[in-house]
């Protein structure tokens, strides 16, 4: 009993993974590599860093077991290994990928941002519905205090005493006003740190492919970037990434994780994990890149 604990302890831990999955119902084949035969499943959901499988048959392998995963999603045939990270003891396996090439692993990018767009719309077409709903709400309450008031009006002036607060001269306390629900504001919009124009040149390590691209960085403050890449970005939010880049003649790696992609080449990376030095270095050149900014009018103006 006490393994099967560890297991779903350790099964619970995993699904806090940084990458999002998503779900899929796709014919899968799993090998656990030097043990028997391939064995049937169903793909049960998917990121960039593994999968789930739910097999036809009970399976009792022990976990870190060697694997390898065949399945073919979006037309495209994909064949990984991998470790058994764990299992329920019953039919489903939870997979993680290793030993990636860059080029496959490109390519599930590329499908994990087309369920990503596609779950996207869908969020967009409710949040599209639930708006049409509450507007059409809205407008027959509003229809209905009119009509009210019309049907009112005709007995004001029969003989019969208008309540106070209906008498010409007296203004009626208005109703409580409500709050209207808050709008999801966009990631840029959420940032509590003030962001600040460079144009330096920066590299983006991707931590699980082991590729890099280059490119400028656009803005900068203490908690992440804009980066420019010189080729079109691969891979979705949520990648892991190490930022390199130089200001000031100080030299940065700021590990951290995509945040947001505003189009093909141009991503906002939150950073993450920031040492105490790291994040005084930062603070201090923030510092430096304030002062610039605030010296150049008043150069402007002495010259003027």
């Amino acid at each position: 009993m006490g393994a099967w604990e560890d297991r779903d302890k350790f099964a619970t831990q995993r699904e806090r993974r940084s990458d999002p999955r998503y779900s899929v119902d796709e014919d899968s084949v799993v090998l656990f590599v030097g043990h028997g035969a391939p064995l049937e499943a169903r793909l049960v959901d998917l990121s960039q860093e593994g999968c789930r499988l739910r097999t036809k048959e009970r399976v009792t392998a022990r976990t870190r077991l060697p694997v390898q995963v065949f399945f073919k999603i979006s037309g495209i045939s994909f064949h990984f290994r991998g470790v058994l990270q764990w299992t329920d003891g019953k039919n489903l396996l939870g997979i993680r990928f290793v030993n990636m090439i860059p080029r496959r692993m490109v390519e599930l990018a590329k499908v994990i941002c087309t369920m990503e767009e596609a779950s996207v719309g869908r969020a967009d077409a409710v949040n599209h519905l639930l708006a049409e709903q509450q507007a059409s709400q809205l407008a027959g309450r509003e229809t209905t205090e009119r009509s009210r008031d019309r049907n009112r009006e005709p007995f004001a002036g029969v003989g019969m005493e208008l309540p106070e607060a209906a008498r010409p001269g007296v203004h009626a306390p208005l109703p409580e006003a409500r709050p209207l629900p808050a709008r999801k504001l966009a990631g840029r919009e959420r940032r509590e740190q003030a962001r600040h124009e460079v144009d330096t040149t920066a590299k983006i390590l991707l931590v699980n492919v082991g590729s890099t691209l280059r490119g400028r960085i656009l803005d900068l403050s203490l908690t992440g970037c804009r980066i420019c890449t010189d080729e079109r970005f691969p891979v979705g939010i949520y990648t892991r990434v190490e930022t390199e880049f130089r200001l000031e003649g100080l030299p940065f790696r700021m590990g951290g994780v995509i945040q947001s992609i505003h189009d093909r080449n141009n991503v906002g990376i939150r950073f993450l994990d920031l040492s105490e030095r790291k994040r005084k270095q930062m603070l201090e050149l923030i510092g430096e890149i304030e002062q610039m900014r605030a010296a150049q009018p008043a150069a402007a103006d002495g010259h003027g």
